[in-house]
């Protein structure tokens, strides 16, 4: 994927508010399109768009708010790994 990082950098830095409350709104959407899945009313190609869309704007976010890539990793291998441990003491039931 090509990507104009320079405009790309630009247009957030010139719009942080704005591309907070578009990120806030993208989450509710993809929240949406995982409610009506498990509804049995799933739409695959919507769910890939609001995913694809939440992963673009949690880029803004880590961006507006300097946030190591690094930072995230470490965060995410402990939340993966409590997560498993939650999951074989059996609390998400």
């Amino acid at each position: 994927m090509r990507i104009d990082k320079e405009l790309y950098t630009r247009i957030v830095d010139e719009n942080r508010d704005t591309c907070l409350t578009i990120a806030m709104e993208e989450c509710a959407e993809l929240i949406q399109a995982i409610s009506k899945a498990k509804r049995g009313k799933l739409d695959r190609d919507n769910l890939i768009e609001e995913l694809a869309d939440v992963r673009n704007v949690l880029d803004w976010i880590v961006y507006i708010f300097d946030i190591d890539h690094a930072e995230i990793e470490e965060m995410m291998e402990f939340k993966v790994n409590r997560c498993i441990s939650r999951f074989l003491k059996g609390e998400f039931k």
